[in-house]
């Protein structure tokens, strides 16, 4: 058996202890650096942000830019589903899915066009159909189009013969919690947000909620509006966990109905 002299060894144990320290060294440089740039980094980007802020004011245009994609992603997901020419025939496929008695919660009445469709095509004696709106316009901006007080019907409530359906006038902040309080759910719940602002949807969406079982169908007639409705639904499910599976759509996905669950 031949054995490494005493001098060969301690070398060799020298040349691993000088590569030791190099590598430490070097790896120490390394994390140095990266240090470093991390730092610049953040100085570089808080230094951005404050002269962005300062120099550059809130854009609509840019918010809307900047949400579109969550909303092409989202139609991507759901190119699948069955896709309608009009609103109507939308409707019609969701009041055929729910056959039987319905309790149906509308939020956005303006002139009463899709809670009386719906009533009409829903001949249960036990359904039960509720619009709510203040009947005096839009409460603030939607954008330039529809500026505050569009869809102001000076007060006046839709007319209608059928008993089933009833109207609640008033600012949804001040209607609706008392609703929610004595409402005691009898059918399959349909909801119809066609209130277009985040602040109408997301406030109908939350306060809705506690009866909102699974299997709840949710329309949005305007759910491509991505500053308003579609920020709306995204906010609400993800704080309130639920989850939104999409049946149906009409215009690119402007207009969409989904089950709750």
């Amino acid at each position: 058996m031949i054995r490494n002299s005493p001098k060969i060894s301690r070398s060799r144990r020298l040349v691993h202890v000088a590569v030791c320290d190099t590598v430490v060294e070097n790896r120490g440089k390394v994390m140095s650096l990266l240090n470093q740039a991390k730092q610049t980094r953040r100085v570089l980007t808080n230094a951005f942000k404050n002269n962005y802020a300062r120099h550059m004011p809130y854009s609509v245009f840019v918010d809307r830019l900047n949400r579109q994609p969550l909303l092409d992603d989202f139609k991507q997901q759901h190119a699948d589903v069955p896709a309608f020419a009009t609103r109507e025939q939308m409707w019609s496929f969701i009041a055929e899915g729910c056959a039987g008695a319905v309790d149906y919660l509308e939020f956005g009445v303006h002139r009463g066009h899709s809670i009386l469709y719906f009533a009409a095509r829903n001949q249960s004696p036990e359904s039960r159909f509720f619009g709510f709106d203040c009947f005096t316009g839009l409460p603030e901006d939607w954008d330039s189009d529809y500026p505050r007080g569009h869809f102001n019907t000076g007060g006046r409530l839709p007319q209608t013969r059928d008993s089933r359906v009833q109207f609640v006038a008033g600012m949804f902040q001040d209607t609706l919690p008392g609703f929610v309080a004595s409402f005691k759910p009898r059918n399959r719940i349909v909801v119809n947000i066609d209130c277009d602002l985040y602040s109408s949807a997301l406030y109908c969406l939350t306060k809705l909620d506690p009866i909102l079982p699974t299997g709840t169908i949710l329309m949005f007639d305007e759910f491509g509006s991505v500053l308003h409705e579609f920020r709306a639904v995204e906010d609400y499910l993800s704080s309130y966990r639920r989850a939104f599976k999409v049946v149906c759509s009409h215009d690119n996905f402007f207009t969409v109905a989904g089950e709750l669950l």
